[in-house]
């Protein structure tokens, strides 16, 4: 589900706050250093957090590697210029993605050793060009900013894809069919509206960045909700 992968981007990658999910963020020096010598530039790590919700991992391009002293006695390592949770991160190892919190010794929890190479598919989530590429967006920017800018441009797709979808499918029904599908999408429509003016009202009784990326999904997954929708219809006709 779109809202577990925004709060997992959001809480992963927190370097100062004390969140719910941090196990191996605040580690000593020692330990911080040998991660960092594990990890290069121009390297894939992989992130996955059970306990944020993840129910894949999400690959994520190493750019820049630092070290940072947290207070008198904590470091954390910085990748991308985001702390980073170790119980969290996987690196590959000997040809296994491998828990690098585990490789250094420390005690961590409700997190796998390795990763399976089979990466299955999250709740939500048709393997469409779409969904692909907000995937891929998020995995790169994961700052709040970051994230509902992906939303949105993953929105304004979906919305390209049903106005796509529409006219094909219109271009193969009979007159009835036609007037039928027209009424259907107007009386859409306006809900569609209706559900957008609910969402602002709920979320507005919100406080918190994080909560802006998930409004936009919200109102992200209704228009894709009808997209795939029409695209179902139109396989069907093209099928029989």
């Amino acid at each position: 589900m779109l809202r577990k992968l925004i709060f997992s981007g959001v809480f992963f990658f927190v370097a100062t706050a004390g969140v719910f999910a941090d196990q191996a963020a605040w580690i000593e020096k020692s330990e911080a250093y040998k991660a960092a010598e594990m990890i290069n530039p121009g390297a894939v790590l992989r992130r996955y957090c059970p306990p944020c919700g993840d129910t894949v991992w999400t690959d994520v391009t190493i750019r820049q590697i630092k070290v940072k002293k947290t207070d008198t006695q904590s470091y954390q390592v910085f990748i991308n210029e985001k702390g980073t949770d170790l119980a969290y991160t996987y690196i590959e190892k000997n040809g296994k993605w491998m828990n690098l919190a585990m490789i250094l010794g420390l005690k961590v929890s409700d997190v796998p050793e390795f990763l399976s190479d089979q990466k299955t598919s999250a709740p939500g989530n048709t393997g469409h060009p779409t969904d692909q590429f907000l995937e891929k967006c998020m995995a790169k920017d994961s700052t709040t900013l970051g994230m509902t800018d992906c939303v949105n441009k993953a929105y304004q797709r979906w919305d390209d894809e049903l106005n796509k979808v529409y006219k094909q499918l219109r271009s193969v029904l009979n007159p009835d069919q036609k007037k039928s599908l027209k009424n259907a999408q107007l009386k859409w429509i306006k809900y569609r509206d209706s559900e957008f003016v609910l969402i602002e009202n709920i979320y507005a009784s919100f406080q918190g960045s994080m909560f802006t990326p998930m409004r936009a999904g919200d109102r992200m997954e209704i228009v894709k909700k009808r997209t795939l929708e029409i695209q179902a219809y139109l396989d069907l006709i093209k099928e029989y």
